[in-house]
């Protein structure tokens, strides 16, 4: 009797797990049509808290960036550059600070020093290319959404000068 109350936790338990887990299916085999979009805030959602800092990366390319300073009374030159990392990504657009170094900003002007770009890394959601998430609701219909993934990325903030 024991041995038969084992089995039924441990099928109850593996039967659990299948439920939670999400099921996929590849991204080929689905009609394009049937494949529905996750909307801007539900992005949000998933990219997590911290995710999304306005002062580097924007959803739409008609936001603003939220202004920084940076470099006030400093050697280095820096160049702000906006890049887009295409539909496939949450946020798809992120601005990157480019150094421009001559090779005499900093001092002493030996070239011992130059000026470094400073990073941070943050988190962006990448379209899953080859799967999509399926779901069946309680009437047995199928559903499916993009699959997103968090990734890591480096931004470019600043520059110093360091040797």
């Amino acid at each position: 009797m024991a041995a038969v109350r084992f089995l039924l936790v441990i099928s109850l338990s593996c039967f659990h797990v299948s439920l939670a887990r999400p099921k996929t299916a590849f991204r080929f085999r689905v009609d394009n049509s049937k494949i529905k979009s996750l909307d801007a805030m539900e992005l949000l959602e998933l990219l997590g808290e911290g995710g999304l800092s306005p002062e580097y990366m924007k959803i739409y390319d008609s936001d603003d960036f939220n202004p920084v300073k940076r470099n006030e009374g400093q050697a280095c030159k820096s160049v702000e550059v906006i890049e887009d990392l295409s539909d496939d990504y949450f946020p798809r657009y992120v601005k990157n600070i480019v150094c421009v170094d001559t090779g005499y900003t900093c001092k002493p002007s030996d070239g011992s020093f130059s000026c470094v770009k400073t990073t941070i890394v943050k988190h962006v959601l990448k379209r899953e290319d080859r799967y999509v998430l399926e779901h069946v609701d309680d009437s047995g219909k199928t559903e499916y959404f993009d699959l997103w993934k968090r990734q890591e990325i480096e931004i470019g903030v600043g520059c110093e000068c360091s040797n």
